[in-house]
């Protein structure tokens, strides 16, 4: 592995151990079976994971209850239910077990792509004066996708060996539609309910992200990645996007 990769690599790790040690020391207890819920959810949409044509890489719909989360959950509780989505979408159902240096990255990069969209919508929201639950799942979501593709779409590019910018763009042109989909019924959803009864509307769309998956992955199926990257050697690097 080419010595960037590595230090990009534990770069991001040791930012979302970090953010990890941050949220635990700030861990808050109220609204646990809220919590779970969310958890729960955002566990079962990481198993729900959809590869990308010509990437070493997966994604899920769980972002879209990280969102909802990130609107009724405080950090701490946001960045522990990250972490058991991004397990659940490294260790579910995979073809060969990944290393230990994988399953941590791609903890760490949903870990600090949630956070910043965490900090990010609810520091704005808060000068804003708005209190608009649908303003700040699309200020969250705005922070989280290009944040997490980038970080996901940089370690492929320098594990690899392919351009940064062509990966970027490989990344972004499937995700897109997939984290439209989900935003747009996430803020629906968040726009129907007040924070605190905001699960409610996520267990209403669990149906519509089984639904999605099922699209996406008989579309996933059906393609011829343009793009060659290498499928058989040691620098592989399996990378969840989304979770």
């Amino acid at each position: 592995m080419p010595s960037q990769a590595k230090a990009y690599i534990a770069l991001v790790i040791a930012a979302g151990t970090l953010l990890l040690l941050l949220a635990a020391g700030s861990w808050y207890s109220a609204n646990l079976l809220q919590f779970f819920i969310y958890m729960g959810l955002a566990a079962f949409a990481s198993a729900l994971k959809v590869r990308i044509p010509g990437m070493e890489g997966t994604i899920s719909p769980n972002f879209v209850f990280l969102l909802l989360g990130i609107v009724a959950l405080p950090f701490s509780q946001v960045v522990a239910i990250s972490l058991i989505a991004a397990l659940v979408q490294s260790l579910w159902a995979c073809a060969k077990r990944p290393r230990l240096v994988q399953v941590a990255f791609n903890a760490a990069a949903l870990i600090l792509s949630s956070s910043v969209a965490y900090k990010s919508c609810h520091i704005v929201h808060s000068v804003s004066g708005t209190e608009s639950s649908v303003v700040c799942l699309i200020l969250a979501g705005s922070m989280y996708f290009p944040l997490n593709s980038v970080l996901v779409s940089m370690v492929i590019g320098l594990v690899e060996g392919q351009p940064i910018t062509q990966v970027c763009e490989r990344c972004y042109e499937w995700v897109f539609p997939y984290f439209m989909v989900g935003i747009a019924f996430a803020g629906l959803v968040s726009g129907v309910y007040v924070p605190s009864a905001v699960w409610k509307g996520a267990l209403v769309l669990l149906p519509t992200m089984v639904l999605a998956y099922v699209y996406f992955r008989s579309r996933s199926a059906r393609s011829l990645p343009p793009m060659a990257l290498p499928t058989s050697t040691e620098e592989e690097y399996p990378v969840e996007v989304g979770g």
